[in-house]
């Protein structure tokens, strides 16, 4: 039996499952179907708590995704950004004997055993950094009730999902090593990650090809550029299905 292949799409910190809807939406491809990935804390899951733990959350993850393959036959992809890039290589790494998984498309972050020369930016600074350039849609009432609101919940479910990586640090990152090919997207002008350098090791966790692919904008680029963004992505799926 042919099954479609499934893209499962892991957002950045603070982000749900529509956080990356708009690009996926367009893809200009008929034999993928795209799945969106959700952490408890936010959206459809808003009532779950928090995961405090790495090892729940990947296994949560795991676990959607095992839901929604009809075979352990069935190829997938998954898609991470920023911190949904650290989860996906680890929640592929997870799954990869037990499933077939084709490949892994990460943007948005540096590579895990990337050695930065200065210091890490500290997590409220980063955090409210992310904020400020994240898109919303009621950026023109920034002093409305609505708009406080909704900054309030971003800003404590940013720093659930930071706190989680920085709290829960892999003892063994040379040993996360996946066995399928790798693509990594690098925007031009991200804010976060603006070192090329730093996305270079993404090689160094799988133990087949890693493709590297620049494209115009910032951190969150795939708001910025939504059509672009969807093309690259339909030629980095086709390439990693065919």
């Amino acid at each position: 039996m042919e099954y479609k292949t499934l893209l499962f799409c892991i957002p950045y910190a603070g982000g749900s499952s529509s956080s990356m809807s708009n690009v996926s939406n367009v893809l200009n491809t008929e034999d993928v179907e795209v799945h969106y990935l959700e952490l408890p804390g936010r959206g459809m899951r808003s009532t779950e708590p928090f995961h405090s733990t790495l090892e729940e959350t990947i296994e949560d993850i795991s676990d959607k995704i095992r839901s929604r393959l009809l075979s352990k036959d069935q190829p997938f992809i998954l898609w991470g950004h920023s911190m949904g890039a650290v989860l996906g290589l680890l929640v592929l790494f997870n799954l990869q004997n037990d499933y077939m998984p084709k490949g892994l498309i990460v943007s948005g972050m540096q590579a895990p055993l990337f050695q930065p020369a200065e210091l890490p930016m500290p997590r409220k600074k980063r955090n409210a950094l992310l904020l400020d350039i994240l898109p919303t849609k009621y950026e023109r009432s920034k002093n409305a009730p609505i708009f406080q609101r909704v900054q309030q919940k971003r800003i404590e479910i940013m720093e659930k999902d930071t706190a989680l990586l920085e709290e829960n640090p892999v003892e063994d990152w040379p040993s996360i090593i996946i066995e399928t090919p790798l693509a990594v997207i690098i925007a031009e002008n991200d804010e976060l990650y603006n070192n090329k350098d730093c996305y270079k090791d993404w090689n160094r966790h799988t133990s087949n090809t890693t493709s590297y692919f620049p494209v115009d904008g910032g951190h969150f680029f795939m708001f910025q550029y939504p059509k672009q963004t969807s093309a690259l992505l339909s030629k980095i799926i086709n390439d990693l299905t065919h």
